[in-house]
C-alpha cells in the first residue's frame, strides 16, 4: 500500500530518530509492515480505534509485536492513521499522529485522535482525497 505522511508526523518521527534511533527502527518496522500488508495488517501490530468516527486505525509498538520483537517496556507508542483515495490513485494510508501513551494511558486517545481526525480532514480537503474506512473500500 502507498502511504502519504503529514508534515508534522514526519518532523515526531524525526524527532524520535534523533532522541531514540533504535525505537526509531522499531517505529520503521511498523511502518514497513503497514506499506507491505495494508488493510490486511491487524493485531497486534494495528487496530482500530473505536472512538473515531473516520475510521482511524493505531500502529503499535508495545505490547511485543512479531513486528517489534524487542518492544517490551516504554515508551507506549502509537502511531494513529487512516485511509484515503486520491484521484484516479489507488488507495493509500495517511500517517498522521505519533505519541507515548505510558503516562495517560487511554487518555492518550481523545486528543490525538480529535488532532489526527483534523489533521486528515485539513490534507484530504487541500489534496482532493475521498477519506474512506478499511471497510469501504
Amino acid at each position: 500500500m502507498e502511504l502519504a505522511y503529514h508534515p508534522l508526523f514526519t518532523t515526531w518521527l524525526e524527532e524520535v530518530a534523533e532522541e531514540t534511533p533504535t525505537i526509531a527502527a522499531e517505529i520503521q518496522a511498523l511502518i514497513d509492515s503497514l506499506e507491505a500488508y495494508g488493510f490486511d495488517l491487524g493485531d497486534p501490530e494495528s487496530h482500530p480505534v473505536v472512538t473515531s468516527r473516520l475510521g482511524l486505525r493505531a500502529l503499535r509498538r508495545t505490547p511485543p509485536t512479531p513486528t517489534t520483537p524487542d518492544a517490551k517496556d516504554p515508551p507506549v507508542l502509537r502511531i494513529l492513521y487512516g485511509f484515503v483515495r486520491p484521484p484516479r490513485d489507488q488507495i493509500r494510508a495517511v500517517l498522521l499522529i505519533g505519541g507515548d501513551k505510558t503516562e495517560l494511558g487511554s487518555r492518550w486517545y481523545p486528543p490525538a485522535v480529535a488532532e489526527a481526525e483534523r489533521r486528515l480532514t485539513i490534507l484530504a480537503g487541500q489534496r482532493g482525497w475521498k477519506i474512506i474506512q478499511a471497510q469501504n473500500y
